[in-house]
């Protein structure tokens, strides 16, 4: 099971990757159409706004397996390694809260958006559900990831506890 993970949190980070490398050849694009031929890519902002969504989601679950989340311990560092993990069990479940909670709205919106075809205002009139199937498909992911942080962590504390 974390193996499958760990391949699937390295596909959506090298995905994320991509989206940001697609979004550098969207600006450089359109600002060389829009200086040397008076035409930039159209609906090119709003194709830039959606890949974020990549940028940003889909590597969360990465990051948290790393631990690379921005964490501030001035204080958490001097208390005992067994409060150190229950508090980091806490900031996990209220971040887990926090994210499923955005990730299931999202989520509830594909179907009827798929349904109703809608999309975004422009020349390209590009569908809304995309990009929201892809934010609540990183999150799922990233929850996933705080699940097996948070048992890995109570069997930790488990084990303090029987030594």
């Amino acid at each position: 099971m974390l193996r499958f993970l760990d391949i699937i949190e390295n596909i959506a980070l090298w995905t994320g990757c991509l989206a940001l490398l697609i979004m550098g050849a969207l600006v450089t694009g359109s600002v060389l159409g829009r200086s040397l031929f008076n035409a930039p890519i159209p609906d090119d902002l709003l194709m830039i706004g959606l890949l974020m969504v990549c940028v940003i989601v889909l590597p969360l679950s990465y990051v948290e397996r790393s631990n690379g989340h921005i964490v501030v311990t001035v204080i958490a560092d001097r208390l005992p390694v067994r409060v150190q993990r229950v508090l980091r069990i806490f900031g996990q479940l209220i971040f887990a809260a926090f994210m499923g909670t955005m990730g299931f709205v999202i989520a509830r919106k594909v179907p009827s958006e798929f349904e109703q075809n809608l999309y975004y205002d422009g020349h390209l009139e590009v569908p809304t559900w995309p990009m929201k199937a892809v934010f609540a498909f990183g999150v799922a992911v990233f929850l996933l990831r705080i699940v097996t942080n948070i048992i890995r962590d109570l069997r930790e504390t488990d084990q303090d506890q029987a030594i």
